[in-house]
């Protein structure tokens, strides 16, 4: 009890009543009592106040720490699949491009081949005309020749002079129709030799086509059956 409150008490004991002075310290005891509730309400708010307090963080468990790597293992395994996928499709583009530039090349010397080959045939067919032609001058010069004979041994009226003429005319125009036809028949082999050159290029860059394309369809499946995969 403080000096004040000791210099009430005997002040109220002084001049006061018994039943005033029950009053008195009845109040004072309920006073007592709502003072300490209230000191132990405030108490009690002070723990919950530190209660309303964000946690702190925790220590990750070794658990957590196996998914955490669990998860990156996956996710490296997805971006490494991705990755290689990508790589596969790449290999079967360009495979598909060189069988693509092969496959054209191929029509490209196939068609240069059958163009050779036309104008061998064309040529040939001419050396045929000239051999042919060649063949009728050789039979005009045996008729002249056997007519020339005869004018020799007086039985035709014909000019010996004037049949040696033609005689002579006969075997220029044979000449130049047998050279005409080895000119022509060398031209065709010449062509029928370009055309063989180019179907084996054909041959050959087809062959080449094939086996890009082949490659594109392998890698493009092995591409498929690992998307299928992941």
């Amino acid at each position: 009890m403080t000096s004040q409150e000791e210099g009430q008490s005997r002040k109220v004991s002084a001049g006061s009543k018994p039943d005033d002075i029950d009053s008195y310290f009845k109040k004072r005891e309920q006073a007592s009592k709502a003072k300490a509730e209230q000191q132990k309400s405030q108490g009690e708010a002070r723990p919950a106040q530190a209660s309303a307090e964000p946690p702190q963080d925790k220590e990750p468990t070794e658990e957590d720490q196996e998914d955490e790597i669990r998860e990156a293992r996956v996710s490296r395994a997805k971006a490494e699949a991705y990755r290689d996928v990508t790589g596969l499709r790449k290999k079967a583009h360009e495979h598909r491009h060189k069988a693509a530039k092969l496959y054209h090349k191929y029509k490209v010397n196939e068609a240069k081949a059958q163009k050779c080959s036309s104008k061998a045939v064309a040529y040939r067919e001419k050396g045929i005309q000239r051999r042919e032609r060649n063949r009728s001058s050789q039979e005009d010069i045996k008729e002249l020749e056997g007519e020339l004979k005869s004018a020799a041994e007086g039985k035709t009226e014909l000019s010996p002079e004037s049949l040696r003429t033609k005689i002579a005319q006969a075997e220029r125009k044979a000449a130049k129709y047998e050279e005409q036809a080895k000119k022509y028949e060398a031209k065709a082999a010449v062509q029928t030799s370009k055309a063989s050159s180019f179907k084996a290029k054909a041959a050959k860059s087809l062959e080449k086509s094939k086996l890009h394309e082949s490659e594109s369809r392998n890698y493009a499946k092995r591409a498929d059956n690992l998307e299928k995969a992941g």
